[in-house]
């Protein structure tokens, strides 16, 4: 796959669009229909806009690393697992209460938007490292010199962020299956770039000393 190295005026223009659009969307959307609690989705969402666009900008896919070619089943499975997955932990927490985990509030909440921001700053360096090198050099940088993978580890740090900002315990049960999906799409670019090095890696895929 190739990034988006280019200045691209059109681009650009469209995404601070989006990122006074986003702002004044989630804002306004929390702030009329909740009386209460509407802090931690309002700067959930707008983060997680703000990174998606940053993402759309430089031609990276949202969940994948961009780095080679993607499995295209595994990223429609992953899709269709994780908008639904979102959307019902955010119902959970702002409508429903369904699932809800009382007793840890707001302190589940507020850990939750950390591992999140975390979990989105590491996507974010990933991405600006791998737009500034080959794919031959790209073992050689900060972070990838110790995890093959470690824009799928951002994303596995986001999707386990969830359920804790949202604290939905039924999120926590569904949580297994997105990080399996994760895994296996790790796994499958990792095997192209054993082949593309021509030799096994001696990095972990995600965690250090555990994956």
């Amino acid at each position: 796959m190739e990034f988006n190295k280019k200045l691209k005026w059109g681009r650009l223009v469209w995404c601070l669009f989006l990122f006074i659009y986003f702002f004044h969307f989630f804002k306004n959307l929390f702030l009329s229909s909740l009386s209460q609690n509407f802090l931690i989705p309002i700067i959930f969402f707008i983060t997680l806009s703000y990174w998606m666009i940053i993402e759309y900008y430089f031609s990276s896919p949202f969940f994948q690393s961009g780095i080679v070619e993607y499995h295209q089943g595994l990223r429609i499975i992953y899709s269709l697992y994780f908008y639904p997955f979102l959307i019902f932990n955010g119902v959970d927490y702002c409508y429903s209460s369904f699932s809800q985990i009382e007793f840890l509030k707001p302190g589940i909440n507020i850990f939750g938007l950390i591992i999140f921001f975390i979990g989105t700053f590491l996507r974010i360096i990933t991405l600006f490292i791998a737009l500034i090198s080959s794919l031959k050099e790209l073992p050689k940088r900060i972070i990838y010199r110790k995890i093959s993978q470690p824009r799928y580890l951002a994303t596995l740090i986001q999707l386990i962020s969830i359920p804790f900002t949202f604290s939905s315990f039924l999120g926590f049960l569904l949580l297994p299956l997105g990080i399996l999906i994760i895994i296996y799409e790790a796994k499958y670019e990792n095997k192209i770039l054993i082949k593309y090095y021509n030799k096994e890696s001696r990095i972990f895929l995600l965690i250090p000393k555990l994956i």
